[in-house]
């Protein structure tokens, strides 16, 4: 009996183990999906050894990156932005890091090998313009006061054990904090603009009772009394070391209580220096005909060592950190597109480069691509309208032997090449960032097929989102034609609109960045294409002026203008305005139709039904096979505000509004809430997210609407013929984790089940079907629906949903979706400070077969009928003859 027991309980263990696994088998780990880390804009960096590269950038992120490759050792995703910034890095035996803000900071001890966190204290301070410095184990906090004084204390790096009272040093000539630096220990500022000014300095850290002595010296006995803007920048050296800059060029100034020493060598601004051994090198960037050229100067002697020149077009580049061995040195630099790269001294070889800028993506847009040579030709035989015969005849001859030839090569479409496969899963992402570098990526690997800076342009601001609008003017569906999309944003400098016109594929534009003379205030793709399948573009300009762009669609649009409309979203002044348009006098002109106004109330969320979404079933089938039709108005905005209220701190509202005629089909309130505000709109439903202040916790709701028992299909598509209120059904439930963005799957026919993509905090971006939060209200006759499940007040996030797997994403910002052909699968892409894409298929891949799906087996089972079928049929036959015989 106890032998018999103890077979039992190894086998239990072995089942167990043998699935650990039940959403992902192993070998499919980055075949359908791939992920890439970034680190953002690099703010300081250092030099471990010859192997490592210590950063820490603005996205307020630690990380190691191998000096070999560009890849990513270890990194830290520290506090959330915005107001947590980088303020100190000091590589040393130990990387230490002063990071934080709004009052409160942290001072972290990290291991250099594998970034282990250490050790870790905290500062509560109020000040905002601190300065940090770390000096012989002391951590120097320097509180400047303008006109009147400094704030110095002193801390023990690893303990934060105070060593005395704050001193306060009278520094009355401190005036602008842009004309001060910390050189080490010494606080240093000029005074004035030009040459007449003066240079104050004096040691901050004190020397037992002894008050910091200031010292002082013209500015035009240390670089001369030349005309020029004196400037003042901080250079690491091996001596506390400023820069004095006029006129686009730097003299070292070394620092030493009384004792002050210029350097006779002058250097450009963009330098840094580098000591190997005894010499003393600066490394010096120039831009000559584009072209990146580095001089390596050795300080006191004045001769330069190393000069190498690149000649790839690299921005205007910043050094960051450089390091040398002999006469070989490695430099770290970083351009005005956010490209790190390191560059090689003296062969001129770039070793590696990484595009930081990708870690704030402001417009996303999926692009279909081009079919093959073959399949153009084709589509070309069957869309000629000669109606001679023998014309045609050639036509399909001449394509057969070309689809002839080409299955006898061998040579075959590989997945590589930028053409659209059989079930449209190949495609392009369009990115464009917040420092104006649009990229295209493929979906099959994630490489950068093309890039293109385009100077001076900004992202738009929207509810606190930036966003650069990508619109889709003609696809790539009407060969000879080539694709066309346009980029909309605004000029940083004068935040007027800016165009850029371009072919997704190749990423060439015939007309370049078009400038336009007006700031944009909202923008439409009129769904109609003129006789090159172009569609045109609608700008309402911020003083009500309407543009057509391209000019040449004038006519198309004044044909359209009955069935045009357009909103806005003021949420400066919490407004929503809807237009229609006019044509008068040559010119079409807007007419204000409808305005709602939220008073003191936020806008914090707008969402719209996707344009291109199809709704498959019209109806709901109820436990009494009767149906319940939905109700679909493609012209449906959902928003949600959050108001003030003495009683209950916070109220949530959220209104539903046709957007052609400005009724409000339905609103509702949540006492004692607040943000953050997620809302996705898809079909005849809306879900949005808040947190609720009275229970703690976040919360997710839905809206459905229905047309009632009998269909009218004026209210389906038409705002004008609105003859009663849709019927409405809601539900709550709790969500237990904390949600970041929420879209919801998108299908080409919309036959799939739809499904919830949310990003959390912790990483993971979680699959949560919409039948789970489908609403059961009064007008839902009682019994089991089809495919219903049980009310639940707490949402399950089961791991198997998650979709990124194990491959946790840091600081999600947003998520893209897109329709492959293939009507089972949703193309996901999710941005960030990572960037993940992968294939969803929320009702299962119903219309492909599976991978392992044995062909040879169904074959012969097929023949087995066949030839079954065929014997029996003889078989029949005889026994009927043999009976008609008898």
């Amino acid at each position: 009996m106890a032998l018999i027991q103890s077979i039992l309980n190894i086998l239990t263990i072995l089942i167990a183990f043998s699935k650990l696994s039940l959403c992902l088998y192993e070998d499919q780990i980055g075949k359908f999906d791939w992920k890439q880390s970034y680190i953002g804009k690099v703010k300081f960096a250092s030099f471990d050894s010859v192997k490592r590269i210590i950063v820490a950038t603005e996205e307020n992120v630690i990380a190691a990156i191998n000096i070999k490759s560009g890849q990513i050792l270890w990194r830290h995703v520290l506090e959330d932005q915005p107001g947590n910034t980088v303020e100190l890095l000091d590589v040393d035996k130990e990387v230490v890091t002063v990071t934080g803000g709004e009052n409160t900071f942290y001072v972290r001890g990290w291991e250099l090998n594998n970034g282990v966190l250490l050790w870790e204290w905290c500062l509560h301070t109020e000040a905002t313009n601190a300065k940090w410095g770390i000096y012989k184990d002391k951590l120097i906090h320097i509180v400047p006061v303008l006109n009147s004084h400094l704030e110095v204390t002193e801390y023990e790096v690893h303990t934060g054990q105070n060593r005395g009272a704050s001193s306060q040093i009278s520094t009355p000539w401190v005036i602008d904090l842009s004309k001060c630096v910390l050189a080490e220990t010494y606080w240093s500022c000029i005074s004035g603009e030009d040459s007449t000014g003066i240079l104050y300095y004096l040691n901050v850290v004190s020397n037992g009772n002894e008050a910091s002595k200031i010292y002082k010296k013209n500015i035009d006995l240390l670089i001369g009394n030349v005309p020029g803007k004196v400037g003042i920048l901080p250079f690491k050296y091996t001596e506390p070391s400023l820069l004095l800059t006029r006129n686009n060029v730097g003299r070292l100034v070394t620092l030493n209580e009384d004792n002050i020493d210029v350097l006779e060598n002058s250097f450009p601004l963009n330098s840094i220096t580098i000591v190997n051994g005894d010499q003393r090198l600066v490394l010096g960037l120039t831009l000559k005909d584009q072209n990146l050229v580095i001089k390596t100067t050795e300080i006191g002697i004045g001769e330069n060592v190393v000069e190498a020149e690149y000649s790839e077009n690299l921005g205007n580049p910043e050094p960051i950190v450089g390091i040398c061995r002999g006469t070989a040195c490695r430099l770290l630099i970083l351009t005005s597109d956010n490209v790190l790269c390191l560059l090689q001294l003296p062969n001129g070889k770039m070793l590696w480069k990484r595009e930081e800028s990708l870690s704030n993506i402001v417009g996303i847009e999926f692009v279909e691509l081009p079919v093959s040579e073959l399949d153009a030709s084709i589509e070309r035989e069957f869309q000629t309208n000669s109606n001679d015969i023998l014309s045609m005849l050639y036509n399909r001859v001449v394509t057969q032997m070309k689809q002839l030839t080409t299955f006898l090569s061998g040579k075959q479409i590989t997945s590589n090449k930028l053409v659209r496969d059989e079930f449209g899963l190949h495609k392009l992402i369009l990115a464009v960032t917040k420092v104006g570098k649009l990229f295209a990526i493929d979906t099959l690997t994630g490489d950068i097929i093309w890039s293109k800076i385009l100077d001076g342009i900004a992202p738009f601001t929207m509810i606190k989102n930036e966003i650069i609008l990508i619109y889709e003017q003609r696809n790539a569906r009407y060969p000879p034609l080539t694709a066309e999309y346009v980029l909309i944003g605004r000029e940083s400098a004068t935040s007027k609109g800016m165009l850029y016109r371009f072919d997704p594929i190749s990423g060439s534009s015939k007309y370049g960045i078009e400038k336009l003379p007006y700031e944009i205030k909202q923008v439409m793709l009129v769904p109609y294409e003129d006789e090159n399948r172009l569609k045109s573009l609608l700008i309402l300009s911020k003083d009500d002026t309407v543009h057509v762009y391209p000019n040449s669609a004038d006519i198309i649009i004044k044909e359209s203008l009955a069935s045009l409309y357009l909103y806005t979203v003021n949420t400066e002044a919490s407004k929503l305005n809807g237009y229609s348009f006019i044509a008068r006098e040559n010119e079409v002109k807007p007419v204000s139709t409808w305005k709602i106004s939220f008073g003191q109330a936020e806008i914090v969320a707008v969402s719209a039904r996707p344009s291109i979404e199809r709704v498959h079933s019209q109806g709901r089938v109820l436990a009494d096979r009767s149906v319940l039709y939905k109700y679909v108005n493609p012209n449906l905005i959902a928003l949600a505000t959050l108001s003030e209220d003495p009683l209950h701190k916070h109220v949530l509202s959220v209104y539903l509004v046709d957007g052609i005629t400005g009724l409000v089909i339905h609103s509702a309130n949540h006492k004692r809430a607040k943000g953050p505000v997620h809302l996705v709109h898809s079909e005849n439903w809306v879900v949005y997210s808040y947190f609720s202040e009275r229970f703690r916790r976040v919360e997710i709701a839905s809206i459905e609407l229905y047309e009632g028992v009998r269909q009218s299909n004026s209210t389906a598509f038409s705002s004008h013929a609105l003859s009663q209120l849709p019927q409405v059904e809601t539900l709550a439930c709790i969500l237990p984790a904390t949600p970041l963005v929420m879209v919801a799957t998108l299908t080409e026919r919309g036959i799939t089940n739809k499904h919830l993509l949310i990003a959390l905090s912790n990483g993971a971006v979680n699959e949560l079907p919409w039948i789970v939060l489908e609403p059961r209200g009064p007008h839902i006759l009682p019994g089991p629906d089809e495919n219903s499940i049980p009310y639940m007040p707490e949402l399950p996030l089961v791991s198997e949903a998650t979709i990124n797997y194990n491959q946790s994403l840091a600081r999600i910002k947003g998520i893209s979706v897109s329709a492959a052909r293939l009507e089972s699968t949703t193309l996901v892409f999710v941005h960030g400070l990572d960037l993940f894409y992968t294939r969803v298929t929320p009702s299962k891949t119903f219309d492909m077969l599976k991978e392992d799906f044995d062909h040879w087996l169904i074959v012969m089972v097929l023949v087995g009928l066949i030839v079954s079928s065929y014997i029996t049929k003889q078989l029949a036959s005889r026994k009927a003859l043999k009976q008609a015989w008898k």
